[in-house]
């Protein structure tokens, strides 16, 4: 299994990390950054961070030096701290696009200043590292995975109290929560936009109004797949958490193999961008590719002029 799985993760990192990359950069080249923007360069940065100090360190570990504890607690830390962070941001998109389409007043009055969107992150990463860190500190804690080694995970560390209570900490504040935050969300703002299609159908709406709301919807569409996408990587882990929690016993071969769906995400969130996301497209193409089309198209007319010369002469 891991002479299938090792080239599998290598794949994920080289893509994940030219993917994110270009995530932020063709989000750095618009125009103007609203909230919601920020949030989606935010969100890619903590893929990257996942992918430097956590998924790196962590091959390290298995290809070079699996000896050293400390290495593996820091590939624990490093995989764990923008895993929490990127939960936290699934709830802000989630947030953001709940205010943008129900109180779109709001939106437009608070949500165009970078200062807001500071507000949503930076709590984030904050969250994100002091979740992370306190089993360092002794609340919880990172230990080898039995069937990878060279891996540390705070999954199913030990039986008592205070790692126990860790646990349920982690799968309200992490799993249960923002899930449910996150569906109510997502089911209000589906509310909205049903009522909004029947006002347009009924001629209440100008169509202005009608592509601007259809921008929306597509938005929500995106950030709903980006949800799921990601729910569906962390829900093994989840899963394990679960069940050494009420049961008492690890379930080895699914903390182990978690980590292969948790790392599908780095790849999946960038390809729902550039598949759903119009505005993000457009923006690679006209500000980050058009670049050398320019350039190809103005050597094109300077060798021509160069071969009528030397034919002349």
């Amino acid at each position: 299994m891991a002479e299938v799985t090792a080239p599998i993760v290598g794949l994920f990192l080289i893509a994940g990390i030219f993917l994110n990359v270009l995530v932020v950069i063709g989000m750095l080249k618009k125009q103007s950054l609203v909230v919601k923007d920020f949030l989606v360069v935010s969100f890619a940065c903590c893929s990257l961070v996942e992918i430097c100090f956590g998924f790196i360190w962590e091959a390290y570990g298995r290809y070079i030096d699996d000896s050293s504890l400390t290495l593996c607690k820091m590939a624990g830390f490093g995989t764990t701290f923008p895993a929490f962070t990127s939960i936290i941001h699934l709830v802000a998109m989630a947030f953001e696009r709940y205010i943008s389409i129900l109180h779109p007043m709001t939106a437009h009055k608070y949500f165009v200043s970078s200062k807001v969107a500071f507000y949503f992150i930076a709590p984030s990463w904050l969250f994100g590292f002091v979740w992370a860190f306190l089993p360092i500190f002794g609340w919880g804690g990172y230990i080898r995975e039995k069937l990878h080694t060279y891996r540390c995970s705070v999954i199913a560390t030990d039986n008592s109290a205070v790692a126990q209570s860790y646990n349920y900490s982690l799968l309200v504040l992490y799993y249960f929560l923002p899930s449910s935050l996150i569906i109510f969300c997502c089911v209000c703002v589906q509310l909205e936009i049903q009522k909004m299609t029947r006002r347009i159908s009924n001629g209440l709406s100008s169509a202005m109004k009608e592509r601007t709301k259809k921008t929306e919807r597509n938005h929500f569409i995106l950030v709903c797949i980006v949800i799921i996408s990601y729910f569906l990587s962390w829900t093994p882990y989840a899963i394990s958490a679960c069940w050494f929690t009420f049961f008492n016993t690890a379930p080895d071969e699914l903390v182990s193999y978690s980590a292969l769906f948790a790392k599908s995400c780095m790849i999946t969130n960038p390809l729902v961008y550039a598949f759903f996301y119009k505005e993000f497209r457009e923006t690679l193409k006209n500000k980050v590719f058009s670049r050398n089309i320019r350039v190809q198209t103005v050597e094109a007319p300077t060798s021509s002029l160069q071969d009528t010369k030397e034919t002349n002469h």
